[in-house]
């Protein structure tokens, strides 16, 4: 039986097909046998929770967390940081009025910590809230904060012998602190990942880079990083501590990146570009496993600003959100099966594995997707951790997307042969 291809689905690519610079030379090759919203991997009709979120920059959409397996939801509104009871349905402020518009937020353990445009940070206990400590930390945007979960105390063997090196375009300063402190990763358009104690903020490691840095991601085991910013390099690194050892510099598409993610058995790391596209590789062989494309392709409302692997069980499953409107979830057992996901109206998307000619038809018209409906700002995206939902943050709500675990739990014949 010959499966139609819906007309998005023009550019879902192998990892040879999207012409950068590595494989420029290679002929572009299509996942003939990936059909979109021939699966529900999750529900398409979401549950709409009333919370208002914002972003408070344009490219910077991860402003909405869901740091542990109580029922809450954390989110940036506006210059406040809220906390949403999902069961009771009913909003906390956490953090407000503070003298910034928050862009970038994390949470881990007891803290919560919040990053603003002019180098800001607010630090703050979740048992104690009241009074956080705000200060400059230096540089410029803070894109990305986030709280490494890992071991944090000095490893007994270094990478390297000194303690600041430079490598492959990199430099790398260990101030050598001991402290077994929490640690704080902040990404800076200052072209600098730095490793700070919390929470007395003292700098614990300095990675300089050749450009402006948007996002971080440390693997599950804590063994590696992934670092992307404003040109299409990602860089790898092995992780020990707080000592870093660059091993990589690969090649994602043609533009600046916001996001990457690590799947929960740190084999594979996605990220995604503002040129539309997702690339995720392989850390075991550094090689690119697949490139996926957005519903909306195109560094407009295409741009794909966040990545997230589901974190836990075997749901198996890579979501990506655009600029507005369109979430993009992906089987990534075999990354042939898609389904997309409509914010602003989740039926108008057709489903099913074929469509007649008719529908075929019209939709080929209807060259931009935004015809269908209006625009929706997306502001976050971001798995529960049990996997068992999908949480979209929206301007006016947090959408919910309940996770068909059960059917992920089920493998057909062919998947199990």
């Amino acid at each position: 039986m010959v499966v139609l291809q819906p007309a998005w689905n023009r550019y879902v690519l192998s990892s040879a097909s999207h012409p950068s610079r590595e494989d420029s030379a290679q002929s572009l090759k299509l996942f003939s046998s990936s059909v979109v919203n021939t699966y529900e991997f999750v529900s398409p009709l979401p549950h709409k929770h009333l919370q208002r979120t914002s972003w408070n920059h344009w490219q910077l959409r991860d402003v909405v967390l869901c740091p542990s397996q109580r029922p809450e939801l954390y989110s940036i509104y506006r210059c406040n940081v809220d906390r949403y009871d999902i069961q009771k349905q009913q909003s906390t402020r956490v953090l407000g009025d503070l003298d910034f518009d928050p862009v970038s937020l994390a949470i881990g353990g007891d803290f919560i910590v919040a990053g603003g445009q002019r180098a800001e940070l607010a630090v703050a206990r979740l048992s104690d809230p009241c009074a956080p400590t705000v200060v400059q930390s230096g540089g410029s945007i803070n894109n990305m904060v986030a709280l490494d979960q890992s071991r944090s105390a000095q490893p007994r063997r270094r990478f390297r012998d000194s303690a600041a090196f430079i490598e492959d375009g990199v430099t790398n300063l260990n101030i050598m602190n001991n402290s077994t402190m929490p640690r704080l990763v902040v990404c800076n358009n200052d072209h600098t990942v730095r490793l700070m104690s919390l929470p007395d903020l003292h700098l614990v490691t300095e990675l300089k880079f050749p450009t402006a840095i948007n996002y971080a991601a440390i693997s599950p085991d804590g063994t590696k990083m992934c670092v992307v910013g404003d040109s299409n390099e990602v860089f790898l690194f092995n992780k020990r501590g707080d000592d870093f050892e660059k091993i990589a510099s690969l090649t994602a598409s043609n533009d600046a990146s916001f996001s990457c993610d690590w799947n929960q058995g740190s084999q594979y790391f996605a990220v995604g570009s503002q040129d539309g596209y997702v690339t995720v590789w392989d850390i075991r062989s550094q090689q690119k496993m697949v490139q996926l494309e957005t519903f909306q392709h195109g560094r407009s409302r295409g741009a794909c600003r966040n990545v997230k692997f589901s974190p836990s069980g075997s749901i198996d499953l890579l979501a990506f959100s655009e600029h507005t409107s369109y979430v993009n979830i992906v089987d990534t057992r075999s990354f042939e099966k898609r389904q997309v996901l409509c914010a602003s109206n989740p039926e108008s998307i057709p489903h099913g594995d074929v469509m007649d000619n008719a529908v075929q038809a019209a939709f080929s018209i209807i060259d931009s997707p935004s015809m269908m409906r209006q625009d929706l700002q997306i502001t976050g995206l971001r798995f529960a951790p049990d996997s068992s939902a999908l949480f979209v943050g929206l301007e006016e709500s947090i959408l919910e997307y309940t996770v068909d675990k059960i059917g992920r739990y089920s493998f057909s014949t062919s998947e199990i042969i």
